[in-house]
Parts: structure tokens; sequence; C-alpha cells
């Protein structure tokens, strides 16, 4: 009976309430406090509402649209240039150049001969003259048994 009774509470409060059932309701609002309650909450609900509606419709003076559009096409739409001067978008976009330069900075510098050699790959290794001892640099390819060697131990030796 509950259900009921709380889905027909808005048209109580209304003044909408079917005649068949005005009865029906009106005895189970007598012998139940909770549904009494609930009802008595909407009515201050409803109440606090309706002191909140504007007591007239205002007017609008003549011109009020127009102006409102003529101030919308004055403002126009904000350039792209017009971010820039945001002060969290320009700290953002500091930080993140600032950042990038960091980093192009540190690869220019590891990849530059004046900083620290870095690692070689074999083939690399042995392209260099000076990674083959002396008596070695003739005659590539006419002993290849000594060509194995070499190259084995060119690998031996390696280290990243």
């Amino acid at each position: 009976m509950h259900e009921s009774v709380r889905s027909q509470l808005e048209d109580i409060l209304q003044g909408r309430l079917k005649p068949s059932a005005k009865a029906s309701v009106a005895e189970h609002l007598k012998s139940c406090p909770a549904c009494t309650a609930e009802l008595g909450q909407m009515s201050l609900q409803a109440d606090v509402l309706r002191s909140l509606k504007a007591p007239e419709v205002p007017e609008l003076s003549a011109g009020f649209y127009a102006r409102v559009l003529q101030r919308v096409e004055a403002q126009g739409r904000p350039s792209f240039w017009s971010l820039l001067l945001d002060p969290v978008f320009g700290r953002r976009l500091v930080y993140a150049t600032a950042s990038m330069f960091l980093l192009m900075a540190s690869f220019l510098l590891a990849t530059s001969g004046n900083g620290p050699e870095l690692a070689q790959t074999p083939v690399e290794m042995m392209a260099q003259p000076e990674a083959t001892p002396a008596a070695m640099r003739v005659g590539v390819g006419e002993d290849v048994q000594r060509d194995r060697e070499h190259f084995l131990a060119t690998m031996a030796s390696f280290s990243e």
C-alpha cells in the first residue's frame, strides 16, 4: 500500500488526486506515520520552491536582443595568439620548450666527439685501422685462418 500512496504524493500536493482514490489515500495517511511525514516534507519543499518563483516576468527593454547580438559580434572569436597570453598555457609552453631543449642538448652532447665515446658495434671496431694490430693490417683476406682469429679476438675483447 505504501508504494501506491507514494506514487500519488505529487497528485495529492497539486490537488489532482482522483475522487475514487481520495478515501483510500486519506485512510492510509491516518494510519501510516511514515507516509504522512513524507507528505509533510514534500509540502515544505513545494512551499520553498514556490517562494523562489519570480512574482512576474520582467519585461525587456526595446533593443535588448540587438545589443546582446552586437556585443557578441564585437567580441568575435579569440585569435590563436591570444592563447599565448593565457598564463596557464604560457607556463606549460615554457616548461615543454625547456624540457625539449634539455633533451636535445643532452643528445647532442652524447653524440658529439667531445663527450665520452659511445659503445661501438664489432663491425665498427673492425673498420677502424687502430683497432687491428700492425702485423694484421696488411693482407686482410689472404689468410682465412688469421682473419677468423682476428675476428674472434675482436669479439672477445668487445665490451659495452
